[in-house]
């Protein structure tokens, strides 16, 4: 049976419920919608936990959810399509479209007449990969009811009867019409720009592709929701808890690494960080108790100790870098660098004073040329020193060197190396040193400084005055700092010696406390008691203080929980999009079905159309979105596009190439809709289409093509008749004021009616005016008359064309039916004049521009009927004698419509 794999695959355990889901949509539309998209998304969600709202239960793939086309169900043929109701702009009680079922149906619509709605019908109805859910009329305020389509189909052979029902928009189509295939450019499958490929998607392959690219959408959503968790998750989490307590062992837990199960629950943790006044109370006794321990004691001098050591190096620090001694010796040292950079100078000046290049010896002059030679030496280590001026080459301009430049770059690496300009690069080194030094250093705020002493501070009036004058040291510090760099980046060297002096140093100060409390912690480290006692109630101040910190940011850690699971449960949902079981499928159905049978189809459809001109290589492969057959221009040169290249005509005759070479592996005898196939294409390619089309339709199939093309019409016709199949034709127009998808024979374009049609209208019209009261001296007739004559005049010629000389020469037709040319009954010695008087009578009051002295009135109404019988007359007599000379011909009758 078809599609048997992927009914077996799509119901296996392991498939997630939303493919399932997602499959039978588009079995039964084609696409996935936005809102499908969203239903899919909200399924797994509520799968992994992650959405409260449970959606209706989804509906897995079922038989009944694919096409027929491939089976070996009884062929299925559309009878009649109408009345139609609340359908974009259609008329309603219009009379049903009628279609044979034992050829081809042309349903011819210009633009704007309602054509492309009936099409939308169809592709609700039967097989389309391209579905759109069908509207009411967009311009009404209200919102319409659901479509409603009459129709009538038949099942089986010719003594089956016809099934007739009114199919409500908003419910299945009968399952039978899915082996109708219809095609338009949606619905083609065919995809020209990616990576210079059209591609091309059998049925199946199709949709299993689509749903690997709907799984890869709903990833990216996941996957955006995910990056977002993980980028909260990165913020740390609160710190300080103590290693061991409860509440530290919980947060613990609470990090990407934790499985689902093993996260704590939000009740869990609001339990623990529940808080009440008996643990404040405990927690204030054994704070109060502890403060006097041995150990306790002992552990903040040490604590107190090493902060006021940091404060003690960095105050030494401060004096030996922005004292005054320091400020000075820097100040000397530029000073200093100054100095021998001018003796430097000065002696270049002398040495150099006849090179070309002015300011030879400069700092930067010199700095060069050190670069420059220490680079010679490394590129060239083989020549002989200076390497510089030895080498075949110049390091700086990479250019053969002249005898002229190697001397005088030995005589700049002389001076270079002379004591005048190492001393000036040696002073300029030192003060460069010393600069980054005081650049480089950091001096605590005062804020932290008072921070680090304030337990000092608390323990007396005197420690807390010398706590103040510790911090205002530090201030004033930081403020000469300051200071000294602005000076340093601005070059103002000369305002280094009016700075205002630092206050005395505190470093006696910090040294004396820091004796003392040595004193102290050997005393408290001699001092005996019972550890194990001390250690509970510290394990236990340790508890309740960790507790009460979760107290306090227990909205954060919840926030944090909720992030953590939420992470692992979009995690589940992105391993349902997990693409590798589809792209496996793709790649295993890909084998079976893109057989060498449809690569040849496909061969053969493109030489059909006239596509040979296209260099082309056809090849499969079978990547997740790309298991397609492939048509790749060969083309010499880089294309980034094939629409580049290939017309609009081109792609729209691949796309068509590839319809009708799938039709083949669907069965021979189910029905095909086409909808305008020949858009963009030339007059040649339309005659291969609709010789292909009529082929169709000759193996048994029942083909309907929509078209507004009349060229087109006119070539399937003829192909049709030329094939020996019967060929049915509905007419569809507007009469504006809204009234779009009339249908009406009598109201086909003009061009295409015969004699008798034409003859019949020109009746009508002559009634018209009889009717309205027609006066020959009332210009408001004129239009009217001049339409009526211009139709005669256009029914003279089609007289000739018809009926005398038998159709052998035809508008839109390039051939000559020559066989025609036996039932020609031209006579010219009776019918010239016929036709001169009737072309020259009907020509002068149509639409031909008069001479200035024609007379200008209307004709009498004897006259009007006098020349329309004149025509009736030799219509009539010269068709008698058409039939006379007519011999019998199934060619040339053509084949009759079956219509049920």
């Amino acid at each position: 049976m078809p599609f048997d794999e992927l009914l077996e695959w799509a119901a296996s355990e392991n498939r997630p419920v939303w493919q399932r889901d997602a499959l039978r949509r588009l079995a039964e539309n084609g696409e996935l919608t936005d809102d499908d998209l969203s239903e899919l998304r909200r399924l797994i969600e509520f799968e992994e936990g992650l959405a409260a709202e449970e959606l209706p239960a989804p509906v897995p793939l079922a038989a009944e959810h694919l096409t027929e086309a491939a089976s070996d169900a009884p062929r299925t043929v559309l009878a009649s399509l109408g009345p139609v109701a609340n359908v974009d702009r259609l008329e309603a009680r219009q009379p049903a479209m009628r279609f044979a079922v034992n050829g081809v149906t042309l349903v011819y619509g210009p633009n704007a007449s309602g054509k492309s709605g009936y099409c939308r019908i169809t592709k609700q109805l039967c097989g389309s990969l391209s579905t759109r859910a069908l509207r009411g009329n967009v311009y009404d305020e209200a919102q319409p009811p659901p479509a409603e389509v009459g129709l009538a189909y038949r099942v089986g052979g010719e003594d089956q009867q016809k099934a007739e029902l009114t199919w409500i928009g908003n419910t299945a189509p009968p399952p039978e019409l899915a082996r109708i295939s219809v095609f338009d450019t949606a619905s083609a499958t065919v995809y020209v720009d990616k990576e210079r490929k059209i591609e091309f998607l059998p049925y199946e392959l199709d949709i299993l592709n689509k749903l690997g690219l709907a799984a890869r959408a709903l990833d990216e959503g996941f996957r955006a929701r995910a990056d977002a968790l993980n980028a909260a998750i990165a913020a740390p989490l609160p710190a300080g808890y103590r290693q061991g307590t409860t509440a530290c062992r919980v947060i613990e837990r609470l990090v990407p690494e934790t499985a689902l199960a093993d996260l704590p629950s939000e009740q869990e943790l609001r339990d623990l960080a529940n808080w009440t006044d008996a643990d404040q109370a405990e927690l204030d006794a054994l704070v109060e108790q502890s403060r006097y321990e041995p150990a306790t004691l002992l552990r903040l001098r040490r604590e107190e100790r090493q902060a006021l050591q940091t404060l003690l190096d960095d105050i030494r620090s401060i004096g030996t870098t922005l004292g005054d001694p320091a400020i000075a010796a820097l100040s000397e040292m530029q000073q200093d660098a100054v100095a021998k950079n001018a003796a430097a100078e000065a002696s270049a000046h002398d040495l150099f004073k006849d090179e070309p290049i002015p300011n030879v010896g400069s700092e930067v002059w010199r700095q060069m040329l050190r670069y420059a030679r220490e680079f010679s030496v490394e590129v060239f280590p083989k020549h002989s020193p200076p390497q510089i001026a030895t080498a075949a080459q110049c390091v700086l301009c990479q250019q053969d060197l002249t005898e002229e430049a190697a001397t005088r770059l030995a005589a700049f690496d002389a001076y270079i190396g002379e004591r005048v300009a190492e001393a000036a690069a040696t002073a300029r080194e030192a003060f460069d040193i010393a600069t980054a030094a005081v650049q480089n250093f950091a001096v605590k705020t005062r804020v932290a400084v008072a921070g680090m002493l304030e337990g000092y501070a608390a323990l007396s009036d005197a420690q807390k005055a010398n706590a103040e004058t510790i911090a205002a040291y530090f201030e004033k510090a930081s403020e000469r700092h300051s200071t000294v760099k602005r000076i340093l980046d601005e070059q103002t060297y000369d305002q280094l010696e009016a700075l205002e002096s630092l206050p005395d140093s505190p470093a006696p100060l910090v040294e004396g406390k820091i004796a003392a409390l040595d004193v102290d912690i050997e005393e408290l480290g001699h001092i005996k008691q019972d550890d194990q006692a001390a250690q509970r109630r510290a394990d236990r101040q340790a508890e309740l203080t960790d507790r009460k910190k979760l107290s306090e940011e227990i909205d954060f850690v919840v926030a944090r929980r909720d992030q953590l699971e939420e992470r692992h449960r979009v995690a589940a949902c992105r391993a349902q999009c997990r693409l590798t079981a589809i792209t496996r499928q793709i790649t295993e159905r890909r084998r079976d079905i893109l057989t060498p049978t449809l690569k040849n189809a496909l061969e053969d459809e493109l030489k059909a159309l006239h596509l040979t001109h296209i260099p082309l290589n056809l090849a499969d492969r079978g990547d997740l979105g790309d298991s397609i057959v492939e048509i790749a221009l060969s083309a010499q040169q880089r294309i980034a596009n094939n629409s580049d290249v290939l017309s609009e005509g081109e792609q729209r005759g691949l796309a068509l190439a590839c319809f009708l070479a799938e039709l083949s592996e669907i069965g021979r005898d189910h029905g095909i809709i086409v909808d305008d196939p020949v858009s963009s294409l030339d007059h040649s390619r339309m005659e291969a289409v609709a010789r292909r089309l009529a082929e169709e339709a000759a193996k048994g199939r029942q083909v309907i093509v929509f078209t507004h093309n009349i060229l087109f019409h006119y070539m399937l016709s003829t192909e049709a008749r030329r094939t020996g199949v019967a060929c049915h034709e509905e007419w569809m127009s507007n009469l504006g004021n809204d009234r779009f998808g009339i249908i009406d024979a009598g109201r086909k374009p003009w061009h295409m009616k015969p004699v008798t049609e034409r003859l019949n209208d020109i009746d009508l019209e002559r009634k018209e005016l009889a009717d309205a009261g027609y006066d020959r001296n009332n210009e408001g007739f004129r239009s009217g008359v001049t339409d009526l004559y211009t139709k005669m005049r256009m029914t003279w010629e089609r007289i000739v064309e018809e009926i005398l000389f038998n159709k052998v020469v035809q508008r839109f037709r390039p051939e000559i039916m020559t066989q025609s040319l036996r039932a020609a009954c031209f006579d010219p010695e009776n019918d010239y004049p016929a036709i001169f008087e009737g072309m020259k009578r009907t020509s002068h009051y149509s639409g031909h521009d008069l001479a200035a002295d024609m007379p200008g009135e209307l004709p009498a109404r004897d006259d009007i009927d006098r020349d329309i019988d004149a025509l009736k007359v030799f219509a009539d007599h010269a068709r008698n004698r058409k039939k006379t000379l007519e011999k019998q011909d199934v060619y040339e009758k053509g084949v009759e419509p079956v219509l049920l």
